[in-house]
C-alpha cells in the first residue's frame, strides 16, 4: 500500500494527470476482496475500499473525513481500540482476530503505521472461525465423553485440564488435580515408567505402556497409559494422557494363562503321545510324551517327518495302518479312526509298535484339525508274547509231567530185563552197551519233561556269575576244540552276583554253548558278560550256520529243533529255568552269519560290583 513519490512525480513528467492516478489506484484497490481504509493521526478516514464498506456496513461517501471513534463507537474499549491506539502510538504493525458486534461478524486484522497514520487491512473470516469453533467444540466434547480417562499437560508438566472418566477413575477433587504437576500423583517407584512416556510424547512420539499399581493400592489395579503429543500448528504443545483401567483384562488373561499352563502340565504329564494336527496336517502340538517316544522334537517333526512316522501315502490318499484319512474339509465330528499294532521307527531307528486314536478338532461345528493320540505297545506285545509261551510251556508242561510218569514204569522194566539178560552171558556185549547208551539218554529225556512241568525246589544261593561260566568254558572247551573252535571270555565287568540255583544256570549255559559248538564247523564263540544297570548279562554269540528269520519266532517251542537229532526240550526247559529266576533271553540271527543270545539276570543285593 505503500507509494513510491519518486515514481509518481516521474509519471506526472510523462504528462499522467495526479487524479486519473488516485483513480486508478482506488479502482484496483475495488478489486480486492480485503477490507482497506486508511486513517490519519487524528483518526479520520482518509481512504475506504469497496470491500472495507461492504464489510462494515458503512457509506464511505459518509465516513472520508470523519474520526473512527465518532462515527463507530462500537468499537471504543474493545480489542480493535486497544491494538489501534498500540500500533499507532509503538508505530509497530499488528495482527489480530476480533469479534465485531454491529453485523455480528468475525474478521482478521493487520494494521500497519504509515507517514504519521494507520492502514488497516481486514477480511471477513467468520465462516472459518465457525468451522474451527466446531472442530474446538468437537475436541471438547471428544475430550470430555471418551469412556478412558484423559487429561492435558503442559510441556512443563502440569495438568490442564482432566474429563469426567478420569474423574471417575480417580476420585479425588478436580482442583487438586488442575494446576499441578503430574509426578505429585505418580509412586516413586513408578515414577521412572510415568516420566519416560510424558518425555517420549513430548518429542513427538507417542507411546503406550501397562503399569501395574496394584502394591501401591493394595488391590489389584493394571492401568494402560498413552501419552500422544497435542499439535497446534506443527508446534507441540503439551501432552494427551490417555488411561485405560485393564484390571479386569488381565485378570481374565492371568487366569487364562493358569488355565492354560495347567492343560500345558497336564499334556506334558501324561504317559501317552499327543499330537494336534491343523487342517493341513501340520503339527501344532506335540507334547513331552510323543517327543521321548518317538526321538523327534516339534521343531524337527515338519509335515512330511510326521507322515513317513505315522502315515503313507497310496492312490493319493493319506493312509494310517490300514485306515484312509479323509482330508478336514470331508471329515465328520463324528469321526474317529483307531489303529493297533502299527509299526513306527524311533528317530535312532528303533522300532516301535504303537496303537493309537484319531479324533476331530472342532471349533464352531467346524472341523478345524485332527487330534493324534497314541501310546508305545512295545512291552505289551513282549509280555503278551511271553504270556502265550508261558501258556504254552505251562500246557506243554502238564503233558510233558504225563508222559514222563507213563514212560518212566515201563523204561524201570525194560531196563531191569536187560540187566537180566547181560547177567545170563547172552548176547553181544556191543548191544547192551548201546541199549543201556539209549535207555540213559530217555531217562535224560524224562528227566528235562519233568523240569518243565515242575521246576525242581532245591535252594537258591549267592553265587558269581564270571565263575560259574568259567567253569562251563572250561568243561566245554574240549569239544571245542576238536571241531577248531576257540570259545573267547570278554568279562566287560567283574563279581557279577546272582542268586540262583547254580546246576540249574550251568545246564542253560551248557546249552546254549553246546548248540554254538554244534552249528560250527570251525571259528570263535565269545561269551560276553556285562553289568546293565540292575542285570548281569551274558552274551553267547556264535559264527554258525544262523537261524532262518521264518524260523525265529518258534525257537523255544516244545520239540521244536534245528538239530537233525535234536528234541527241541533243551532251549525250552532253559526259557523256563531263565523266567523261573526272574530274567529274560532274547535271541538274535542272521542265516549264514551266526547267532547271538543273550541273557539278562537280576543281579544280587549282594552284588561287590
Amino acid at each position: 500500500m505503500r507509494t513510491d513519490n519518486n515514481n509518481i512525480e516521474s509519471l506526472l513528467g510523462k504528462g499522467v494527470n495526479a487524479t486519473d492516478l488516485v483513480a486508478s489506484f482506488s479502482k484496483t484497490m475495488d478489486l480486492l476482496s480485503d477490507g482497506v481504509m486508511y486513517l490519519d493521526g487524528n483518526w479520520r478516514f482518509l481512504y475506504i475500499n469497496e470491500a472495507a464498506e461492504a464489510h462494515m456496513s458503512i457509506k464511505r461517501e459518509e465516513m472520508l473525513g470523519k474520526e473512527l471513534w465518532d462515527e463507530l463507537p462500537e468499537l471504543v474499549r474493545t480489542f480493535f481500540y486497544e491494538a489501534f491506539h498500540h500500533a499507532l502510538m509503538k508505530e509497530t504493525s499488528v495482527e489480530f482476530d476480533e469479534y465485531y458486534s454491529a453485523n455480528d461478524t468475525w474478521f482478521h486484522v493487520q494494521a500497519f503505521p504509515k507517514n504519521g497514520g494507520l492502514l488497516v487491512i481486514f477480511q471477513d473470516i467468520t465462516q472459518k472461525h465457525l468451522a474451527m469453533e466446531v472442530v474446538e467444540e468437537s475436541y471438547r466434547t471428544l475430550f470430555q465423553k471418551h469412556p478412558e480417562a484423559v487429561c492435558s499437560i503442559d510441556m512443563d508438566g502440569n495438568i490442564l485440564a482432566i474429563n469426567s472418566a478420569f474423574k471417575n477413575l480417580f476420585p479425588l477433587d478436580e482442583k487438586l488435580f488442575l494446576g499441578s504437576h503430574y509426578k505429585e500423583f505418580v509412586p516413586k517407584n513408578k515414577l521412572k515408567s510415568v516420566e519416560y512416556l510424558f518425555n517420549y510424547a513430548i518429542n513427538g512420539n507417542p507411546q503406550a505402556m501397562e503399569i501395574n499399581f496394584s502394591e501401591d493400592v493394595n488391590h489389584p489395579f493394571h492401568l494402560l497409559i498413552t501419552t500422544l503429543p497435542i499439535i497446534v500448528q506443527s508446534n507441540i504443545i503439551g501432552v494427551y494422557g490417555i488411561i485405560k483401567d485393564i484390571t479386569s483384562e488381565r485378570d481374565s488373561l492371568e487366569k487364562y494363562f493358569e488355565v492354560s499352563k495347567m492343560n500345558e502340565l497336564i499334556l506334558e504329564s501324561v504317559e501317552e503321545g499327543i499330537a494336534g494336527l491343523d487342517k493341513d496336517f501340520n503339527v501344532v502340538m506335540w507334547n513331552h510324551a510323543a517327543e521321548k517316544m518317538t526321538g523327534y522334537t516339534k521343531d524337527e517333526l515338519t509335515t512330511e517327518a510326521f507322515q513317513q512316522l505315522f502315515m503313507k501315502n497310496a492312490d493319493n490318499h493319506l493312509t494310517i495302518g490300514e485306515e484312509n484319512v479323509p482330508s478336514t474339509d470331508k471329515l465328520s465330528k463324528e469321526t474317529v479312526i483307531r489303529e493297533s499294532e502299527v509299526s513306527i521307527f524311533h528317530k535312532d531307528g528303533t522300532p516301535i509298535i504303537v496303537e493309537f486314536v484319531l479324533t476331530p478338532m472342532v471349533v464352531a461345528d467346524k472341523v478345524v484339525g485332527m487330534v493324534c493320540t497314541f501310546r508305545d505297545i512295545t512291552e505289551k506285545k513282549k509280555s503278551e508274547e511271553l504270556l502265550y509261551q508261558s501258556e504254552k510251556l505251562s500246557a506243554v508242561g502238564q503233558l510233558a509231567a504225563g508222559i514222563a510218569h507213563e514212560i518212566r514204569n515201563p523204561l524201570t522194566s525194560l531196563k531191569g530185563f536187560l540187566q537180566l539178560i547181560e547177567m545170563s552171558g547172552q548176547g553181544k556185549k556191543e548191544y547192551f552197551d548201546i541199549m543201556n547208551s539209549e535207555f540213559k539218554r530217555i531217562e535224560q529225556i524224562l528227566n528235562e519233561l519233568l523240569i518243565m512241568s515242575k521246576p525242581q525246589k532245591l535252594e537258591k544261593d549267592t553265587c558269581l556269575l564270571n565263575s560259574l561260566i568259567e567253569h562251563i568254558v572250561t568243561l566245554l572247551n574240549t569239544q571245542a576244540i576238536i571241531k577248531n573252535i576257540y570259545i573267547e571270555i570278554e568279562e566287560m565287568d567283574k563279581n557279577l552276583y546272582i542268586y540262583c540255583i547254580s546246576n540249574q544256570i550251568k545246564q542253560v549255559f551248557m546249552n546254549f554253548i553246546k548248540n554254538a559248538i554244534e552249528a560250527m564247523d570251525k571259528g570263535k564263540i565269545i561269551v560276553r558278560l556285562k553289568k546293565d544297570r540292575s542285570y548281569a548279562t551274558v552274551e553267547v554269540i556264535d559264527e554258525g550256520h544262523g537261524i532262518p528269520k521264518s524260523l525265529l519266532e518258534r525257537v523255544g517251542e516244545p520239540f521244536f529243533t534245528t538239530k537233525e537229532k535234536g528234541t527241541g526240550l533243551g532251549l525250552m526247559v532253559s526259557f523256563q529255568i531263565i523266567e523261573d529266576h526272574g530274567g529274560t533271553i532274547q535271541l538274535e540271527s542272521k542265516e549264514g552269519k551266526g547267532t547271538k543270545f543273550t541273557v539278562r539276570l537280576p543281579l544280587h543285593e549282594e552284588n561287590g560290583s
